[in-house]
């Protein structure tokens, strides 16, 4: 399945990119992400949770959460995925951090293919 963000004069391929988060915990159970580090190795503090969604409905063993964020002078959407756990295969509940990223496709080449 290929998934697609517009931007206001562009409309790109991007697909999930796993990375890491540094979260606080709060005493009452809340998640804020405080670091985001992206698989290259480069970390950015978060400076703001701008809006903070909820656990949608589980779809498929899994339920998602939009953190707005803002580090670097750039806004992007963080995402929460809450997997359950899958006792016959001896998997536990896990959780996962996410963004979308833009795939890297040559110039020139066809968007549509």
């Amino acid at each position: 399945m290929e998934e697609w963000k517009t931007s206001e004069d562009s409309r790109r391929r991007v697909h999930r990119e796993c990375v890491d988060v540094v979260a606080r915990f709060s005493r009452f159970g809340g998640i804020e992400p405080v670091v985001v580090q992206w698989k290259d190795g480069r970390s950015f503090p978060v400076d703001e949770v701008v809006d903070e969604g909820q656990f949608g409905v589980m779809r498929q063993g899994r339920q998602v959460k939009r953190y707005r964020v803002r580090f670097g002078g750039h806004q992007t959407d963080l995402f929460l995925e809450k997997r359950a756990a899958v006792p016959s295969m001896g998997e536990p509940e896990h959780l996962v951090w996410w963004v979308y990223a833009y795939d890297r496709t040559l110039p020139g080449a066809d968007e549509s293919a």
